[in-house]
Formats: C-alpha cells, sequence, structure tokens
C-alpha cells in the first residue's frame, strides 16, 4: 500500500522537536502518539493487579509482542521468541552456553555495534578463545568480494558466527536469500546468530526458510518504535541450557517446589531472564495493533522510507559532498540498502566539525567515527527532506 501522511501518528514527538530536523531514525525512531496511551495503561494495569499483573503479561502481553514479531519477519511459532530488556541481554545468555568450554572459536566481522564489539574484544583477552573478523569495510562498495570473504571463512569449523543484517556504520544490508546463502555455508553445529536490529520492521525480512536454523536479535528502540525495553531473540529449537539463567526460564514451574536440579523449558522461554520493566511490550504492542489495523507492513514502511531517500539525493546540492570533503558509502541506486545513508569524512575532526555546524543549524543526524548517518522514517515527509536539502545547500555556500 501507499502510506498516506504517516506523520499523524507522531504530533507529540514533532511538537517536542519543533523547528528541528530530526534525521535519526535509526538511532531513535520517534514514537507513535499510541506509545503513550500504552504506557498509562500499563501502570494503569500496575495499581489495579499489583503482583498479578505478571499473569496478564505472561499470558496476553507477551505473547501479543511474539505474534507482532513473529508477522513481521514470516515466522511461524512464537513460542520461539525470547524477550528481554535489551538485546545484550540476550546475546550474554547466548554466550553462556560455551562456559566451561576450553577452546572456542567464533567468526565475526569487523563492523559489528558496540556491545558484541566491546563483548568480543573481551573474549579475546581471554586464553582458548579464538576470534576471526571477517573486513566489512567495503561491503557498501563491494558486496560480492565480502560475501566470498565470508563464505571462505565459514569452509573452517567455528563454533559460533555473528554478524549483521545491516550494518550499524554504514546501512549497507544483506538480503534474505544472502543470509540464507552464508547459513548454508555453515556446518549443521555451527551457531550463527544474525544481529537484525537495523533491519528489524524497516527492510522487508521473511525468515521461513532460516526458522529452527538461526538465532536473531532485535528489538524496540529503533525501526520497532516501541522505545526501550524490548528486545528479542529468535531461537532454533533444542535442548538449550544456557548457564546465564533467570527464573522466567520457570515460569511455569514456580508453584512446584524447589529442586537442585536446573530446569529448563523447551522452547524460548529457556533463554528468558527476569523481574524487567514490562512498559516496552505495552508501547510495542500499541503501536503494532495500529499499523496493523491500518494495514502497515513492512514492506510499505520501506517503500516510503526509500521514496524519502531518493528525494534527499535528487534535491541534495551537488557540491555538498565535494565541500564537505565527504565521501557515500552506498550505491545511489538504493536497489537494497538500510534506513539510512551514510557519508565517511576525511577526518575524525571534520566529521565531527560538520555534526557541529548541522546541530546548530537545527538538522539532528549523528555519527560513528569518520562516518555521518541521515537516518528516514515515518515521521518525516518529502517536504521535511527538501527543507533539509534547502539548509545543506545554505551551509555549503557559507562554508
Amino acid at each position: 500500500m501507499t502510506l498516506s501522511n504517516p506523520k499523524r501518528y507522531y504530533r507529540r514527538f514533532l511538537q517536542g522537536h519543533a523547528g528541528k530536523l530530526h534525521f535519526r531514525a535509526h538511532s531513535h525512531h520517534f514514537w507513535p502518539d499510541v506509545s503513550r496511551e500504552a504506557q498509562i495503561a500499563c501502570w494503569d494495569d500496575c495499581a489495579s493487579l499489583s503482583d498479578e499483573k505478571w499473569g496478564r503479561i505472561f499470558s496476553e502481553t507477551m505473547p501479543k509482542t511474539q505474534r507482532h514479531i513473529a508477522r513481521i519477519l514470516g515466522l511461524k511459532d512464537t513460542r520461539q521468541i525470547a524477550l528481554a530488556p535489551n538485546t545484550h541481554e540476550l546475546s550474554v545468555r547466548l554466550l553462556s552456553l560455551f562456559l566451561g568450554r576450553t577452546n572456542l572459536k567464533i567468526l565475526t566481522t569487523t563492523s559489528e555495534f558496540h556491545s558484541w564489539r566491546r563483548q568480543f574484544c573481551r573474549l579475546m583477552e581471554i586464553p582458548g578463545i579464538s576470534i576471526h573478523q571477517v573486513d566489512a569495510a567495503n561491503f557498501p562498495q563491494d558486496r560480492a568480494a565480502f560475501l566470498d570473504g565470508m563464505r571462505s571463512a565459514l569452509a573452517d569449523r567455528h563454533d559460533l558466527v555473528f554478524l549483521s543484517q545491516v550494518f550499524f556504520d554504514s546501512g549497507a544490508a544483506l538480503t534474505d536469500a544472502d543470509m540464507a546463502s552464508l547459513v548454508d555455508a555453515a556446518p549443521d553445529s555451527t551457531l550463527f546468530v544474525v544481529d537484525g536490529y537495523h533491519g528489524f520492521a524497516a527492510i522487508p525480512c521473511n525468515l521461513s526458510r532460516l526458522e529452527g536454523r538461526i538465532f536473531y536479535l532485535g528489538g524496540g528502540y529503533k525501526y520497532g518504535q516501541g522505545g526501550e525495553g524490548i528486545g528479542f531473540m529468535v531461537v532454533p529449537k533444542g535442548n538449550w541450557r544456557p548457564a546465564d539463567t533467570g527464573w522466567y526460564a520457570e515460569f511455569a514451574q514456580l508453584s512446584r517446589p524447589a529442586g537442585t536440579t536446573v530446569g529448563y523449558p523447551d522452547d524460548a522461554m529457556a533463554f528468558m531472564g527476569s523481574t524487567q520493566d514490562p512498559s516496552g511490550f505495552y508501547r510495542f504492542n500499541a503501536v503494532w495493533d495500529l499499523f496493523e489495523s491500518e494495514g502497515i507492513d513492512t514492506r510499505s514502511i520501506h517503500d516510503y522510507v526509500v521514496r524519502l531517500q531518493k528525494t534527499f539525493l535528487d534535491h541534495l546540492p551537488q557540491t555538498f559532498c565535494q565541500d564537505w570533503s565527504l565521501t557515500p558509502l552506498f550505491d545511489p541506486a538504493l536497489d537494497w540498502h538500510g534506513h539510512f545513508l551514510t557519508y565517511e569524512a576525511c577526518s575524525l575532526e571534520s566529521a565531527e566539525k560538520c555534526l557541529q555546524i548541522l546541530d546548530s543549524n537545527c538538522i539532528l543526524i549523528d555519527r560513528r567515527g569518520r562516518r555521518l548517518r541521515f537516518g528516514f522514517g515515518l515521521y518525516q515527509d518529502e517536504a521535511d527532506v527538501i527543507e533539509l536539502c534547502r539548509r545543506l545547500r545554505g551551509l555549503a555556500v557559507n562554508s
């Protein structure tokens, strides 16, 4: 479907940023207004139910969240979706499957998000853990070479493979077919993990072919539009026994006498943690209840954003990159790309100066190292993009 005026869903956030051009959807997407009512509904449930609220949350709220996630990703088995306050908690629980191993081989890339990059750097300090990083710096310019490099590395046996669906530092994206080809190249014994945070609810993704074969991480902070406190992990079926475990994993058996044997459920609940703020689930459900009722899906969202990106490129001053010494890290055709466009500055100092100039002119983007990221979302329209380009033209003239 063609979306008509989706900005109407975001009036409160737009009022909060009046006069500013917020192009950070990839960092903190605006929340639809219905999420405020959901936040209040969560509080009201806590007030009326107190301890009894957990029965409703586990029987109604969380299952609805799982159904929405499954619908967005084309999954059939909602019971294989673990929920948590953030993806890092789930990641650590996943890594704890290997606790006690004297040798561990991990394959990843040089462009993973900070939480995993930092975790992997720490693991490298531990004897017996070997981590190989495939260089992803040139993936935006040569996807075939990157995929060949990954497949070549996969020929060697690894215990764990971890890579992003959309790379946070460039926006370069793997297709469903790309992910499937890499999973097919890995031995069956390898745990294959995809960080889908910058792809989930942004680019169309159907994991039905990979269901039961990969772990897939995502959440609501960015394109899920539910804000903080909602992370998830799609889990293949198996007898998982993570060493890092929480009481949610035995929620169904709480009425039984406690024993010394630690039992685990036979679904994704094995990776669930402990007490958390449930409001993120309320907000996420409200947003995707709204979108479902309006006939909005990831395909229509992606098509809308691609139109905004192309409007940006069509109206961008021709001298923008030259005047600011920036290099675009994407194919202008935008055949398959994430929802932010990345430009690389010639130095860290130059990137920071660009960011400060934009910020002082009420243009809100962000940077990662030398890379400046312009993000696009449903709370923008073509007039916003054209105004952005107009301001950039004026800054280029005065630079």
